[in-house]
């Protein structure tokens, strides 16, 4: 695993107004908890996270802080939530978590689905994809990128279970309940109409019939005037 290493120093400020002045002059605003010592707030340049963040394979992602003033070996973190702006999406604040290399954690990793169902492409089914993170307990160093499930194999009615993928994952352990559906493939839906349009088709075909027996009727009617005329 690749050591990302971040420069940051410890906040001397804090509120609101302070918060704007540091973004506004390149720095981002941060904090530091875990491991049942006190929390450091942080202030670290935001170019140098944004990089961090926008070229991670993965949304766990494991930094090593350098803090300035802060004479600690090895401080191994992980970016536990990243507040972004709603409209512009800058960065406004990041939440780092202590943790140490050989101690498990409990972390969200994302599914990520592989292949495309035979289910859907030679069926016509549809793949429902309801569970988007998994909860897992893990060394920081074997969490993996995502959670891959290969749904190539899947016909219509199959469905993937969390259970279905542990022997996959060995090195982790599965928080999340082990009978949870990942995935789903369900039949391809009718199409049913409108019960006004299936009324007017009703009426249509019954109008249809009606047409046809009068029909029959005059039919009949004038083959009868005609045995009459040649018997007369």
């Amino acid at each position: 695993m690749e050591k990302i290493i971040l420069k940051a120093q410890v906040r001397e400020e804090t509120g609101k107004s302070s918060g704007s002045k540091l973004r506004k002059s390149g720095k981002i605003p941060g904090i530091l908890y875990g491991h049942k010592k006190d929390p450091i707030s942080l202030v670290m340049d935001e170019h140098n996270i944004r990089e961090i963040i926008h070229n991670a394979q993965t949304e766990n992602i494991i930094i090593n802080l350098e803090i300035e003033g802060v004479d600690i070996a090895d401080m191994v973190t992980i970016v536990r939530d990243v507040q972004h702006h709603p409209v512009t999406g800058d960065i406004l604040h990041v939440d780092f978590m202590r943790v140490a290399m050989d101690e498990k954690i409990n972390i969200n990793v994302p599914v990520k689905i592989i292949g495309v169902a035979k289910g859907v492409v030679e069926d016509g089914g549809i793949l429902y994809h309801s569970i988007r993170q998994i909860m897992i307990n893990s060394a920081p160093s074997e969490i993996p990128e995502s959670i891959d499930i290969d749904v190539s194999e899947l016909g219509v009615g199959g469905t993937i279970h969390i259970s279905d993928i542990v022997e996959n994952y060995k090195e982790i352990d599965f928080v999340s309940d082990l009978d949870m559906t990942l995935v789903h493939i369900s039949a391809p839906k009718e199409i049913e109409l409108p019960e006004e349009e299936v009324e007017e088709e009703g009426a249509e075909v019954a109008e249809g019939e009606e047409g046809s027996a009068k029909e029959e009727k005059e039919t009949e009617g004038q083959a009868a005037e005609e045995q009459k005329k040649e018997g007369s």
